[in-house]
């Protein structure tokens, strides 16, 4: 396997530590805001037409959101 790095110290690239990404941190914290504002819309009834798909949207949303959140600091602690 050849060195990515340009020192030699014998580590891939892929196994270097994530840089910071403003995109990468911020947006699951705005989907899971934007999914429970969604899901509390529709199930209070603000919504246009008041249509239940929103409620499994905006939750599906949420919870998306988390998971991506917590996937990205799992990998920004191993160092991926």
């Amino acid at each position: 396997m050849t060195e990515d790095d340009s020192e030699g110290t014998g580590v891939p690239k892929r196994f270097q530590k994530l840089k910071f990404n403003p995109l990468r941190d911020v947006l699951p914290i705005v989907a899971v805001i934007v999914g429970v504002f969604m899901a509390v819309r529709a199930v209070a009834g603000l919504a246009d037409g008041r249509d239940p798909l929103l409620i499994y949207v905006g939750s599906g949303l949420a919870v998306i959101g988390v998971a991506v959140f917590v996937i990205n600091r799992w990998q920004g602690k191993r160092g991926l």
